[in-house]
């Protein structure tokens, strides 16, 4: 027998998952102390390197420390970076469309094309002064490695008054029942209307409205991780700025609870870059200040932080004031609104460590400005050269007195005597020009492509300018696409994000020239954006020529084989149109070429009749017109039948009366009246099937159809008597 082992029945105690504790407030401040203090360090050590790129841009170089020297300075930074800023205003700002969202399916089409319009709208039309923002992102990337953009949705509340006459109690009580409507303050007039009173009101409405903003930061405001490869991978971002008690009441802080911040300590004061920006300011005391106007440190800050500790962790928006970073607001976000701009980013490193046009060619303003120096040293040198004088044999202040035509004392006629100072800064200038083709070669911008040297241009091949040119182009497009990669694409992506979030409800927007309702309840917010920059695509003379070559092809299939063929339709022809006007500098298209998709033909005319159409509509007027006279006709017949028939039976019964009473007295007898009686009721049955015959006669005139009227048969041609023979 096998041995079979007693089973037991064992109550396991199953502990219930009990979650870990949540992150306790003081946890969280020191956690996101310690990342806002690393990334104040990192943000104060770039600092230094954006100082010096902004001296370089302005000029401000280190002069000589000898007395008399030249100080002149070398703009190589600042001549580069205002060349190539026009052509990006020009891509970013002209009548195209760089950003365009896609759409995933065939649904998505139409969606996709208003999406594209309205967030163009609401950045390019809507944002007050947003071509300087732009220029100052960008100015910032190409002179300080990194522009940085923020965007977000405002919340404002708008109060206005409005004041009505004569209006009676039910008028105010509909004003009054609106959402929007504050208080309504209402006078009895002395007039009233049919009794009713009649009163002046005047209604407060408090509206708010819901606004995109967009604003550049200065660099020292934007504050992130140094570990950061992009913002979206950064352990903390974020935005540290001065603000007003006001403004921070505005925003629903307690303001006793911000006196204690409000103080005359300085955040920003191991930041070289805001200290020279607030030179003249940045030691000012914030006590002397209007009490609502004592600025304190507001730093709002976006970390990716497991609260709950569930191992997963979730993007926070944490707000803190004043230099310890007290925590005064904690909320869940769905993302982080910053963008950055980097002229030429550098991979696998930080997110603003990228090289700007000042990092490219500081070596060589460094270089030339240094030659220059020199240069003017040497051309002062030879135009006023070094005297000689023999001691005591000259007066020295007639010496060194520099007037022209001076008179100098000698008691010897070589006292005084010129050293030979030959001019030899000549030598430097070729290496100028080659630091100039260095610069050329690294940034790609020239003389040639900006069209200021003649003398090249006249004597190298079109080939040749061409290719210099599309060098050019190619540079300054290639910088172009990354900013709208890495700045412009996130940007619109987050706005459409903060569209569909916020906005809902239908509006009103006028897109295209057109108002149009908006609904962004029924879009995609996961929508992408598609990219539309050419590179190396050859400037604007090229594109013009190219496209009317298109237009002519375009023409010659329309004419050949109509708006409806396979090729090319008119939307193609009016988009190759309007390409053409926006290459040619002019913002809306519209005014020349309308849209085939809003164009709508006007109703068209009735063809007129032939000769034999008016004579048919002639005779059938005509024959509608006899018809409606006998109708008439008959219409009265009857009602004179009818007149007739009631007179004729009272003039019948009263002869017949009348006719009894004579016989009666004349024969002296009595006469049947029931005989009498019944001929006059004979005779007044057929005058009433008379009427009824005549009637039903009227009704089937009116009933019956009227047939069109036929052309008369066409008559043999009639000739005189003695051509018939």
């Amino acid at each position: 027998m096998a041995y079979e082992p007693e089973i037991e029945d064992i109550d396991e105690e199953v502990d219930e998952f009990e979650p870990a504790n949540e992150m306790d407030e003081e946890e969280l401040h020191g956690y996101v102390s310690t990342l806002l203090e690393d990334a104040i360090n990192y943000c104060d050590e770039l600092g230094n390197d954006r100082v010096t790129a902004s001296k370089y841009y302005s000029g401000h170089l280190p002069k000589q420390d000898d007395e008399g020297r030249s100080g002149v300075t070398d703009f190589s930074v600042r001549d580069t970076v205002h060349s190539i800023l026009p052509s990006l205003m020009r891509v970013f700002f002209g009548t195209k469309k760089v950003m365009q969202f896609a759409p995933k399916g065939p649904e998505d089409v139409l969606p996709a094309e208003q999406c594209t319009d309205y967030i163009n709208h609401l950045i390019l039309e809507k944002q007050p002064n947003f071509f300087n923002t732009m220029m100052s992102v960008f100015k910032d990337a190409l002179i300080r490695r990194t522009g940085v953009l923020k965007f977000w949705h405002e919340e404002t509340e708008k109060v206005t008054t409005s004041t009505f006459t004569g209006l009676d109690e039910q008028q105010i009580q509909i004003l009054a029942g609106e959402d929007t409507v504050e208080s309504v303050e209402m006078e009895q007039k002395d007039q009233t209307q049919e009794g009713v009173p009649l009163f002046d009101v005047t209604l407060k409405r408090r509206v708010k409205e819901g606004n995109i903003r967009i604003e550049s930061l200065p660099g020292e405001e934007f504050l992130i991780s140094r570990t950061a490869k992009s913002v979206e991978d950064a352990d903390i971002v974020a935005h540290r700025s001065y603000k007003t008690i006001s403004e921070l009441v505005s925003l629903g802080y307690d303001k006793d609870e911000l006196e204690e911040f409000a103080g005359t300590e300085e955040s920003f004061s191991n930041n070289q870059e805001y200290m020279n920006r607030h030179a003249d300011n940045a030691t000012r005391s914030h006590q002397n200040m209007e009490p609502n106007s004592r600025k304190i440190l507001y730093c709002e800050s976006f970390c990716k932080i497991d609260r709950d500790q569930d191992s997963y962790s979730e993007l926070l928006r944490i707000c803190t004031l004043g230099t310890a970073h007290k925590i005064v607001n904690v909320m869940p976000c769905d993302q982080i609104p910053f963008v950055l701009f980097t002229p030429d980013p550098q991979p696998h490193i930080s997110a603003i460590a990228g090289a700007s046009i000042t990092d490219i060619i500081a070596d060589i303003q460094r270089i030339k400005s240094a030659i220059l120096r020199n240069v003017m040293d040497s051309l002062v040198m030879s135009v006023n050269p070094r005297l000689m004088v023999l001691e005591g044999q000259a007066n020295m202040r007639d010496v060194l007195n520099t007037e022209v035509g001076s008179v100098i004392r000698a008691r010897t006629p070589n006292a005084v005597s010129q050293l030979e100072m030959p001019f030899v800064g000549g030598a430097a200038l070729p290496i100028l020009s080659m630091l100039d083709e260095i610069k050329s070669t690294r940034t790609g911008i020239t003389k040639a492509s900006q069209g200021m040297d003649s003398e090249n241009l006249q004597s190298a091949t079109r080939l040749a300018v061409d290719s210099t040119v599309k060098a050019a182009h190619a540079h300054i497009e290639m910088i172009a696409r990354v900013f709208a990669e890495t700045g412009l694409k996130p940007l619109y992506k987050g706005i459409l994000q903060l569209v569909c979030k916020f906005q809902d409800r239908e509006k009103m927007a006028r897109l295209n020239n057109q108002w149009v309702p908006i609904d962004p309840r029924h879009w995609d917010s996961s929508m992408d954006v598609a990219v539309d920059i050419p590179l190396g695509g050859g400037n604007d003379l090229e594109k013009m020529q190219f496209l009317t070559t298109v237009a002519q092809k375009q023409e010659q299939l329309l004419q050949q084989f109509g708006p409806e063929n396979p090729i090319v339709n008119l939307r193609q022809y009016h988009s190759t149109l309007s390409r053409m006007v926006q290459l040619a500098g002019f913002m809306d298209p519209s005014v020349f070429f309308t849209d085939p998709a809003q164009y709508q033909a006007p109703p068209q005319e009735p063809p007129q009749p032939t000769p034999e159409e008016q004579y048919i509509q002639i005779q059938g007027q005509k024959a509608q017109s006899d018809a409606q006279n006998d109708m008439g006709k008959l219409e009265l017949e009857r009602e004179k039948m009818i007149r007739l028939d009631d007179r004729e039976k009272d003039r019948i019964e009263s002869q017949a009366q009348l006719s009894i009473m004579e016989m009666e007295a004349k024969y002296n007898t009595t006469m049947d009246g029931a005989k009498v009686k019944a001929i006059m009721e004979r005779d007044r049955e057929q005058m009433k099937q008379n009427t009824q015959l005549l009637q039903a006669q009227l009704a089937q005139a009116q009933q019956q159809p009227q047939m069109p009227p036929q052309m008369p048969p066409e008559m043999p041609p009639q000739f005189p008597p003695q051509m018939q023979n």
